[in-house]
């Protein structure tokens, strides 16, 4: 009978193992990697004027005649002149992602709602030249923040560099 003897060591391996379970517990690096990313796709579906899912901004509801009238710029809530465009911001908090917008009235855009009046008994604006008062406006939702199936490969791409880094590959 015959035999074959390796020797070595497994600091290699147990060295690797170790860089792996690092970024298991602690994730940021990979997610602040990945948060510029998904603010990007955000804003590009912002300027395509669709939702996460795909469905466009439109099919929810059409523009306010009058509104689309006088409106200037590139649509609904889209392009780099439009606040809610560029307030988009993102953060990494512990083992989490959290991106979006915190201005006022980044929610109602994004879920829709009624608007009523605070401190009057109506709501007034101007749309086409002419004054309007109303006890309420309806916001048609614009849904613009999700994490797609693309946004979903982006962060999966990016953990397997960080994966074979940690590897030595």
């Amino acid at each position: 009978m015959s035999s074959i003897i390796v020797t070595g060591t497994t600091g290699p391996i147990i060295s690797a193992l170790d860089r792996i379970a690092a970024i298991g517990r602690n994730p940021g690096r990979v997610l602040e990697a990945v948060s510029e990313q998904v603010i990007k796709s955000t804003r590009h579906r912002m300027e395509a004027g669709i939702d996460p899912r795909g469905v466009r901004w439109d099919s929810y509801a059409p523009l306010n005649p009058l509104y689309a009238s006088e409106k200037k710029g590139f649509g609904i809530l889209r392009g780099p002149q439009q606040h809610l465009y560029k307030s988009i911001v993102s953060y990494v908090d512990g083992n989490r992602l959290v991106w979006g917008s915190n201005l006022d009235y980044a929610r109602i855009h994004l879920l829709g709602g009624v608007i009523r009046p605070k401190n009057a008994r109506a709501l007034v604006f101007w749309m086409g030249g002419q004054k309007f008062q109303r006890g309420s406006v309806t916001i048609p939702a614009r849904p613009y923040l999700g994490f797609t199936d693309e946004d979903r490969e982006t962060l999966v791409g990016e953990l397997e560099e960080y994966l074979a880094r940690a590897m030595g590959r």
